[in-house]
C-alpha cells in the first residue's frame, strides 16, 4: 500500500515538475525595407553643412573638440548608411576639419552637382544632465540631438529629420551640494559617450529611409510531439521544421492544430515571409484563442 502511495506521489510530482518547466524561447530577427524610398531608380544626394559652429560660444576648447567629433561622426554615419542603399550616390561637401558653412543656395548646389536631393545639417546639440540624486549617489545622462533637413526638387520642398538620444553615465558618489558642483561631469570628459550617441541620433533621424531589423524572442510550445521541429528551428533548418509541422495542421485536436500553426508562423517569420507568418498566426488564433498567436499578430501587423 505504501509503495502504491509513493508511486502515485511520484507521478503527481512528475506532472507538477512538467507543468513548471520553464518556457523556451527562440530569437527571431526580421529584416524590413525602409519605410520611405527616395526614388525607385538612381538617386543622387548632396550632403552639406548649414550649422554655424562658430556661434557655439558657451563651450571651451576641450568641449568644442568633443562637439566637433560628434558632428563628424554624425555626418560620416549619414553618408555611410545612405550609400548602402540600392542605387543611391552621396556627394559629401562637409569639411569636418573646419566645419565651414555652405552659404550657397540649395537650388544652386543641387543644379551644380546634379543632385536629386540635398541633405543639410542644421544643428547639433550635446549636453550632460542630472537625472537623479539620493543620499549616496548622483546620476547623470549624456544626450545628443541632431537636426537635418532633406531638400527635394531643387530645395522647393523639404522634410525635417530630427534625432535625439540619451545615455546613463556611471553614478557618482553624492558629495553634497558644493562637492557635486565641483564633480559634475561635462562634455569634455565624455567624448566616447557623445560620439556614440551622435551615431545613434543620426540613425534615428534617418530611420524612415533605412532598412531595419526587429528581433523578437518568441515563446515555444514544448509538447513532446513538437520536439523534432523545435530542434530544427534552433538549428536554423526551417524547411525541415516546415515539413515536420505541416501534417499537424490536419489533426483532429484543435489545440494541436493551433500549436502547429503558431510554430509554423515562427518558421515563416524566421524566413522573412511576414505575410505567411501572419496567415499562420491568424489560423492559430482562430483555432484556439492563445496569447502566443495574439502577440505575434500584434507585432507583425504593426511593424
Amino acid at each position: 500500500m505504501m509503495m502504491k502511495i509513493l508511486k502515485i506521489g511520484g507521478l503527481v510530482l512528475l506532472a507538477f515538475l512538467s507543468a513548471c518547466e520553464p518556457t523556451r524561447f527562440v530569437s527571431v530577427p526580421v529584416e524590413y525595407s525602409a519605410r520611405i524610398l527616395f526614388r525607385p531608380d538612381s538617386t543622387s544626394i548632396l550632403l552639406i553643412n548649414q550649422f554655424d559652429l562658430s556661434q557655439q560660444t558657451k563651450f571651451n576648447k576641450r568641449q568644442l573638440s568633443v562637439i566637433k567629433s560628434g558632428i563628424a561622426t554624425s555626418v560620416k554615419y549619414a553618408q555611410a548608411q545612405l550609400v548602402q542603399l540600392s542605387n543611391v550616390k552621396v556627394i559629401n561637401l562637409v569639411d569636418t576639419t573646419s566645419f565651414v558653412i555652405n552659404k550657397d543656395s540649395v537650388n544652386y548646389l543641387a543644379l551644380k552637382y546634379h543632385a536629386d536631393d540635398v541633405l543639410a545639417l542644421q544643428s547639433f546639440g550635446a549636453g550632460i544632465d542630472l537625472s537623479a540624486i539620493d543620499n549616496s549617489t548622483v546620476s547623470y545622462n549624456s544626450n545628443v540631438e541632431v537636426h537635418y533637413k532633406l531638400f527635394a526638387n531643387g530645395g522647393v520642398i523639404y522634410k525635417t529629420l530630427d534625432g535625439s538620444v540619451n545615455q546613463a553615465l556611471t553614478d557618482l558618489p553624492n558629495m553634497g551640494f558644493f562637492g557635486n558642483l565641483i564633480m559634475t561631469p561635462g562634455i569634455g570628459g565624455n567624448r566616447k559617450s557623445i560620439v556614440s550617441l551622435a551615431e545613434q541620433a543620426t540613425k534615428m533621424a534617418l530611420q524612415d529611409y533605412l532598412p531595419y531589423t526587429i528581433t523578437h524572442n518568441r515563446p515555444l510550445y514544448n509538447d513532446d510531439w513538437l520536439q523534432p521541429a523545435i530542434q530544427q528551428i534552433y538549428a536554423g533548418n526551417f524547411e525541415k521544421a516546415d515539413t515536420l509541422l505541416k501534417p499537424f495542421l490536419k489533426d483532429a485536436n484543435v489545440k494541436t492544430v493551433s500549436k502547429a500553426a503558431y510554430m509554423l508562423a515562427i518558421v515563416y517569420e524566421s524566413e522573412g515571409d511576414v505575410n505567411l507568418a501572419i496567415d499562420l498566426a491568424q489560423q492559430s488564433y482562430d483555432k484556439f484563442n492563445n496569447v502566443y498567436a495574439e502577440a505575434i499578430l500584434n507585432d507583425l501587423k504593426t511593424e
